[in-house]
């Protein structure tokens, strides 16, 4: 495999692809994603494909293979379980993250150390009292209330995208409280006393990203970013697929993005 198109160190690769149907991504798909898709409705049909085939194909522009010969495993390093762990290819130096709404998906890639991605939609307005007690530490709570009401939705997305990110990253998952995390800092701080969680040692950086409307995304990475590289995927699927230099055949914003 070519890896030389991998990000360079303090870098991450940002893709964010509009959730649609592509009939050309379909192939991409293999047997347990087409059985994945047996019994969703339209949106969540249309979600699981634009996330599949995505990896596939953005993974392709790194490695330098075809999109149907990468092989991407989602064992969970914590149970064992091969379905719902962080998706790596085995044998790549590079480490990606994938997340995704109802509208969007968005891949993150890092060519140094680890990286966790969250992208949410704005929640409800009359939803905020409780998911802001699920989600936020005391102290994260009292600052949030002190903010004018109509800011409170924007900043209760950003601390959860940050929060979701950091437990992506460790794969952990729901099984840190997001109660129990503060990340109010540049860096996550994780509050609960029990000695089975932990998060990386020296703990995670915390980047913000850029995102569509409504929307807040986070990065969360063993190692420091300074930059972004937001990269656009291109809808048709390559007969010939090409390791990225530059950014080739994408769309490339580049970019100074501040951690917290």
């Amino acid at each position: 495999m070519d890896l030389a198109a991998a990000p360079a160190p303090r870098t991450c690769d940002v893709w964010l692809v509009p959730v649609r149907r592509r009939e050309a991504w379909t192939r991409l798909l293999t047997v347990p994603d087409r059985e994945h898709l047996v019994g969703l409705d339209q949106v969540a049909t249309e979600v699981h494909l634009t996330s599949r085939a995505a990896q596939r194909l953005i993974l392709s522009r790194y490695l330098g293979v075809a999109p149907d010969e990468i092989t991407v495993d989602r064992t969970c390093e914590r149970c064992g379980d091969p379905q719902h762990g962080r998706p790596q290819v085995p044998g790549a130096s590079l480490d990606y993250s994938v997340s995704h709404t109802r509208a969007w998906v968005l891949v993150a890639v890092v060519g140094d150390g680890r990286v966790g991605a969250d992208l949410d939609a704005r929640p409800e307005e009359g939803d905020l009292d409780d998911l802001a007690a699920a989600a936020l530490t005391p102290a994260e709570r009292r600052s949030w209330r002190r903010l004018p009401a109509r800011d409170r939705a924007d900043a209760l997305l950003a601390y959860w995208t940050r929060k979701e990110a950091t437990t992506k990253l460790t794969g952990h998952g729901l099984t840190i409280p997001l109660r129990d995390l503060d990340v109010t800092g540049p860096r996550p701080t994780l509050l609960t006393q029990d000695p089975s969680v932990r998060l990386p040692y020296p703990r995670p950086y915390l980047t913000h990203v850029p995102a569509p409307a409504n929307h807040s995304a986070a990065l969360a990475t063993t190692t420091h970013v300074d930059q972004v590289r937001h990269l656009v995927l291109p809808d048709a699927v390559p007969d010939v697929v090409l390791p990225l230099p530059g950014a080739r055949g994408a769309l490339e914003l580049s970019g100074q993005i501040p951690s917290w």
